[in-house]
């Protein structure tokens, strides 16, 4: 079972979630948070965290706050995702106020009609994006996607509250300690968001306090219809931190609509400063990673991908080794039975000589061809060796086998020289492999930074006597 985290960072606290998942089920296990001081630096707290939940460095999702983030809503003519990727692209490039160096988008569709898509655009700073990844590796975890703080509420209300559809659209509200997330949400699709720098300790002290947070909500009604003209928000729900229920009461008065407050996520334990929330970070942990809206940057998806098609290959690999054994261990056992029968046959009915060659021939048929798999299952196993030895960051783009001089030329790029000498140095340390030779290394520059192109030749050792087969 993989475990996955969820990393949360507000002006005073981190959260982390820790889900687990199986397949494409995900399941929130707990929620570890501390206060963070003011001014504090994020990855020591990180690292003391982690460190005092037992938590281990692996995989992680980063939030970002949704009021760092950039949304539109267009209207583009197609239904198809591929075409809607393209539209969106040109139309960032052309109508956001960042360049296409300077932003990290995505996108998701809210409604298609009649050939058409009404989609909400996303974007946020490279430098945002940047300064959040360059954290989480900091503190030694391996990011694989960055969200919007808006997901992970939809997230906790698709897990958490069933709705009769007569309620929805629903207005969600989160009442953090420093931040109050504001969704609108339809047949578990999020129409629209806001967030606002203020949090629960600004909405329990006064009645102005209430009508502000009376006017945030009704401000996010209107947004919606604007948006989207037919979406009529019909009921209200707050969770979060503070005092729900006289929240709940005051927007449902004023606001004419059902409203009803929820009790969020457990934290533990629970810092002794400042109660905190877990919508955010325990919604997320629950979902799966593909559902969300990601913000990373393309080479870090690109980065993931790579990281999975290796996963899969090491797997078949590993199963391929074992089908080859299993064929072996069949035909061996086949060919004793033939030696037996052979031996017996030999003793038994001398005068049958011709039948006796002929079943000698189909002995030597089979040795032969346990003698070729045997080469196969070698290969095998040292092309599982390769890459199971390949690290993150190194990237194979590249792989040919010379059979007759038993060697194997790897091509690729990775983040520094050094870590190219560090990879050769881990596959000479492999049994199967007699000698790695670095060919080729050249730097390059591109948008993600620098790189390094390399080529290695990797000679395997020898097959050991009786098990090579012919040529």
């Amino acid at each position: 079972m993989a475990t996955r985290l969820v990393v949360e960072w507000t002006r005073s606290s981190i959260r982390v979630a820790v889900c687990e998942s199986s397949g494409s089920r995900c399941r929130l296990r707990a929620v570890h948070a501390q206060s963070l001081p003011p001014g504090g630096d994020i990855v020591p707290a990180l690292r003391t965290l982690l460190a005092s939940a037992g938590l281990p460095r692996t995989n992680a999702v980063g939030v970002i706050p949704r009021e760092q983030v950039l949304i539109r809503i267009v209207k583009f003519p197609s239904t198809k995702l591929e075409e809607l990727g393209s539209m969106v692209e040109l139309y960032a490039k052309g109508q956001l106020p960042y360049s296409k160096e300077q932003a990290v988008t995505d996108f998701y569709v809210l409604a298609q009609q009649e050939g058409f898509s009404t989609v909400a655009v996303v974007a946020c700073q490279r430098e945002t994006v940047e300064r959040m990844l360059a954290t989480l590796r900091e503190a030694g975890l391996m990011p694989v996607a960055l969200t919007v703080s808006s997901w992970g509420v939809l997230g906790w209300y698709r897990q958490t509250v069933i709705l009769e559809p007569s309620r929805e659209p629903v207005l969600v509200i989160n009442v953090d300690d420093t931040r109050t997330d504001l969704i609108i949400v339809a047949e578990g699709r999020l129409l629209t968001s806001r967030s606002i720098g203020q949090g629960s300790q600004d909405w329990g002290g006064t009645v102005d306090a209430i009508e502000l947070l009376v006017l945030e909500a009704d401000r996010t009604c209107v947004a919606v219809k604007k948006e989207l003209p037919d979406a009529d928000v019909h009921s209200v729900i707050v969770t979060g931190l503070g005092q729900l229920t006289r929240w709940s009461d005051a927007l449902g008065t004023r606001l004419g609509l059902p409203a009803e407050a929820i009790e969020p996520p457990v934290v533990s334990p629970q810092p002794e400063t400042s109660a905190l929330s877990a919508v955010v970070a325990g919604g997320l942990a629950g979902t799966e990673t593909a559902e969300l809206l990601n913000l990373g940057p393309p080479e870090l998806r690109a980065h993931v991908r790579h990281r999975q098609q290796v996963r899969e290959m090491v797997a078949m690999s590993a199963m391929l080794v074992g089908v080859l054994a299993l064929g072996a261990g069949l035909l061996a056992v086949q060919g004793l039975r033939q030696e037996r029968r052979a031996a017996r046959v030999d003793s038994v009915l001398v005068e049958v000589e011709p039948q006796a060659k002929r079943m000698r021939e189909k002995i030597r048929i089979t040795q032969m061809t346990d003698a070729i798999l045997g080469h196969r299952r070698a290969l095998a196993t040292v092309l599982s060796g390769l890459l199971s030895a390949t690290p993150s960051a190194v990237t194979l783009e590249g792989l040919s086998f010379e059979r007759g001089r038993s060697e194997v030329e790897l091509r690729g790029n990775a983040d520094s020289t050094q870590a190219i000498l560090d990879y050769a140095k881990a596959l000479e340390q492999r049994e199967a492999i007699a000698v790695v030779e670095l060919k080729r290394s050249t730097r390059r520059s591109g948008p993600s930074g620098d790189r390094a192109d390399f080529e290695l030749l990797v000679r395997v050792r020898a097959t050991p006597p009786g098990r090579e087969g012919p040529e």
